[in-house]
């Protein structure tokens, strides 16, 4: 499949369309959940983590769901599930810091330093993983093309 072709792929299914109501819908279950779960932490920390935590989760797991098709190399999926891990703790890891800065665990100079840190660090990595995809797989759509794609796509 060429390039051109994947990203049109990517686009179809992409969570342009029914992305915000599943957002919406992920949100609230585990907004509930978290709330009737008995847990010790305040409730505005509960409603946060539930409607920016999850969703992206979900949405990350189904990009990497989507790239797993395009190449049946095992290096290749390897190298996939290593683009998804980075952005799993780039999610889970500033949403902690956040809310260890929520519940006065940390300072906001720590809060500053270390979502810097791991920003800094999991976007270098994650170019160098798709600088070795690239090598791999010659047609393997990247961020940045599919970001410039959805905003082509929505001028029109």
């Amino acid at each position: 499949m060429l390039r051109e072709e994947r990203m049109e792929y990517l686009y179809d299914k992409s969570w342009t369309k029914k992305g915000p109501l599943l957002v919406i819908i992920i949100g609230v279950v585990t907004a509930l959940w978290l709330l009737f779960n008995d847990s010790r932490m305040s409730l505005s920390l509960f409603i946060f983590c539930a409607a920016m935590l999850m969703p992206l989760l979900v949405a990350t797991w189904h990009k990497i769901q989507l790239f797993l098709q395009f190449n049946d190399s095992s290096i290749y999926q390897r190298f996939i599930y290593l683009k998804g891990m980075l952005q799993f703790i780039l999610l889970i890891g500033v949403i902690s810091m956040m809310a260890l800065y929520a519940l006065k665990y940390i300072s906001l100079d720590t809060l500053s330093l270390g979502c810097a840190t791991l920003i800094a660090s999991c976007l270098i990595l994650e170019s160098w993983v798709d600088w070795k995809i690239l090598k791999i797989d010659d047609e393997h759509v990247v961020e940045s093309l599919l970001g410039l794609m959805n905003r082509e796509k929505r001028r029109k």
